[in-house]
């Protein structure tokens, strides 16, 4: 998917859930995290992903989201890779969606859950020139270093130590 079709998708979703849940007095969350929240930061040099991944979405909207195979409405699973109070950290996107609020988690954020993965795809994205210029380096140290972060929301001690390992050669290669 090219980012005007993930924007597609997603105002697709949006229009659909104003039709079905109808007016409220507050507006439901999306939180997407992955190659397109890359994508949709301007932050990656893929041109392509291959689907769009949900990591948070309020219960109202998870039915209407199933009902659309690029979407993975299981993203979840990368919750262990997450910093613990990511949700102060969220990222507005301006897609002009009316009714769902679409987010991204912070650019340091996402860098840690891509340190912990660290697939192909993950390293193209964490070298890129736009992700790099745009990265809060203090904030990622925070992030990774403080126990209340990275290490509190980590599966196990093995792994919390494999994606310090991963920051550390990548802040190398990136910063010298």
């Amino acid at each position: 998917m090219y980012k005007q079709d993930l924007e597609q998708t997603l105002l697709g979703i949006d229009e659909e859930a104003e039709l079905e849940i109808g007016p409220r007095d507050d507006r439901p969350n999306v939180v997407l995290v992955g190659g397109s929240a890359f994508m949709l930061n301007d932050v990656t040099n893929r041109s392509v992903t291959h689907d769009i991944d949900v990591f948070e979405a309020d219960r109202c909207l998870r039915e209407i989201i199933a009902r659309y195979p690029e979407v993975n409405g299981m993203a979840v699973a990368y919750c262990n890779q997450m910093p613990f109070n990511y949700e102060d950290r969220l990222i507005p996107l301006d897609i002009g969606a009316r009714f769902i609020r679409y987010f991204t988690p912070s650019l340091e954020d996402l860098a840690v859950m891509k340190l912990y993965a660290c697939r192909p795809n993950d390293i193209i994205d964490l070298h890129s020139q736009a992700f790099v210029d745009r990265l809060d380096w203090g904030l990622l140290e925070r992030l990774i270093f403080d126990e209340g972060e990275a290490l509190a929301s980590s599966p196990s001690e093995r792994s919390y130590q494999e994606m310090v390992c991963a920051y550390r050669q990548y802040k190398k290669e990136v910063l010298g």
